[in-house]
């Protein structure tokens, strides 16, 4: 039973100890500030300083007081022996305040050799590292800033702690390592149970599914490609310079994005796309530019979903085969294409494909996008897919590659390790999908293992 006197001492004495500091530290700004004419700027700067050694002292001593007045003789050792009190060890964390000590009771089992230090898990870190705080922060910045290096200096920017930029790298690839493995236990939960994931919300009526592919240099590797995967919803608006159209805007983004081949990156998206109620959503629509493997994936994972060609891919081709037909430059492109995405837009592709016959012989600009608009017309009505309010635009896949991948991966002379590009590309997803939260209640516990040395051989044969 806990001695309630004592512990209204240790209580009482915590909070004299903070008394005396801070009018001692009011103190000592009142003089400050009257010495001598000074900028709000460098006022707020000294305040941040002094708050900051005054919270790091405020945290190292009040963290005592969430360990017992005194050590348990014994606690229980994970082998299902018990442990028994050994003596008091300080260790140390570096944390949001600055690198603190605190003494914890450490425990050994003489069963299995294993020791433990209880506070430690209470308090969820491991001795000589960083708190899970101070952790959060840094896969924040390394996942956002353009360096890892730059991340540190933000952090010291902010926070007046210092970390190395390896540190960064740690925390964020480890965050990511976390969530991608929860992302494939979702899948295989899904693939053993044959059972689709839960919504984490009611069905959408209308769900779009996207995806795409960006290239990443990946050390021993060359550039490889980080599938992404984006799953939303719209909502249409007047746009206010040209309110006679209405304009159709993605919202509700979430993404997916995987260092892996066509097969698992489709379950992983087909896995987002439930968490997003689209096994009850009234109507899918998958968008995407010609790559066999998108509507693969389709097939496969959403097999009742409208297929839509991106509207800027098609017409890509058309100016491609201008361009063969006439010349880079020529005058003659344009009257020519022209009536060509007309009828494209008019959903009139057979068209498109009579006017490209004559060119065949021209070269790949023409023969490609015969080839392309032959396999892909059934996914080109754009006029059904208009008069039904559909998106027929790829913008929301097109900004999703520069958000996940491009923007942080893709910068002067970055080449990766493929765990750590996928990781920190999957952090951005979590980041930028709103589950941050989510991301953070998925992490372990930090632990640290404390292990007796195991005898040498000659001690051994010595103490015989």
């Amino acid at each position: 039973m806990t001695n309630r006197s004592t512990s209204t001492d240790r209580s009482t004495a915590f909070v004299q100890q903070m008394t005396a500091q801070m009018a001692t530290l009011a103190h000592t700004l009142s003089d400050w500030i009257q010495a001598e004419p000074r900028p709000l700027q460098a006022i707020e700067a000294q305040l941040v300083r002094v708050l900051h050694d005054l919270g790091s002292e405020l945290l190292a001593a009040l963290l005592p007081l969430a360990a017992p007045l005194r050590p348990s003789p014994q606690v229980a050792c994970g082998c299902g022996a018990l442990a028994r009190y050994e003596r008091l060890r300080s260790a140390s964390v570096t944390t949001l305040l600055g690198r603190i000590s605190l003494e914890r009771a450490i425990y050994a089992c003489a069963q299995c050799g294993a020791r433990q230090a209880p506070l430690d898990q209470q308090l969820q870190f491991a001795a000589g590292g960083l708190s899970l705080g101070l952790q959060e922060l840094l896969a924040l910045l390394g996942a956002t800033q353009d360096s890892f290096a730059q991340a540190s200096a933000v952090l010291e920017r902010l926070c007046l702690v210092q970390v190395c930029p390896n540190s960064a790298r740690a925390a964020t690839e480890d965050l990511g390592a976390v969530l991608a493995a929860h992302e494939q236990a979702v899948v295989t939960t899904a693939q053993q149970t044959q059972c689709p994931p839960p919504a984490d919300g009611p069905a959408p009526r209308r769900l779009y599914v996207s995806m795409d592919g960006v290239l990443a240099h990946i050390h021993d590797a060359g550039w490889k490609e980080l599938k992404t995967g984006c799953v939303y919803t719209t909502r249409t608006r007047v746009p206010r310079q040209r309110p006679a159209q209405v304009a159709i805007c993605a919202e509700a983004q979430s993404y997916v994005v995987a260092l892996a081949t066509a097969d698992p990156f489709g379950w992983q998206l087909w896995a987002e796309a439930c968490r997003r109620g689209v096994t009850a959503a009234t109507e899918v629509v998958v968008i995407g530019d010609g790559a066999h493997g998108i509507w693969n994936i389709a097939a496969e994972h959403f097999p009742t979903a409208t297929q839509i060609v991106d509207w800027y891919h098609a017409s890509q081709y058309v100016w491609n085969a201008a361009r063969t037909i006439f010349g880079e430059g020529s005058d003659r492109r344009t009257p020519w294409a022209t009536p060509q995405l007309d009828a494209l837009w008019d959903g009139r592709v057979a068209d498109v494909l009579a006017a490209l016959e004559p060119y065949r012989a021209k070269g790949a600009g023409v023969t490609d996008a015969l080839s392309y608009y032959t396999t892909h017309q059934a996914r080109m009505d754009y006029p059904t897919y208009r008069a039904r309010g559909l998106q027929i635009g790829s913008g929301t896949m097109e900004s999703a590659c520069k958000q996940l991948v491009s923007t942080r991966l893709k910068l002067a002379g970055m080449i990766w390790d493929a765990e750590g590009a996928e990781a920190v590309a999957v952090v951005r997803a979590w980041l930028k999908s709103e589950r941050w939260d989510e991301a953070m209640g998925l992490r372990p516990p930090p632990q640290r293992a404390y292990r007796r040395q195991a005898a040498s051989p000659a001690a051994s044969a010595a103490a015989a």
